[in-house]
């Protein structure tokens, strides 16, 4: 998404926040910043998992 208004229907998801870092949210609550964008996919992951609500893909 483009920013936190975005994340209105969004149950999990990142937006950019410098150069380099995203910022994860849960809904619509930042729950952690500065996370290198490299390390974004793995840390959305785990945090989709720690919340019980990660599918495996088929």
């Amino acid at each position: 998404v483009n920013g936190p208004g975005e994340m209105v229907d969004a149950d999990f998801g990142y937006v950019g926040a410098a150069p380099g870092k995203i910022s994860l949210y849960h809904g619509q609550t930042c729950v952690e910043r500065n996370i290198p964008s490299e390390k974004a996919v793995e840390r959305l992951i785990d945090l989709i998992q720690e919340q019980g609500k990660w599918r495996d893909p088929a």
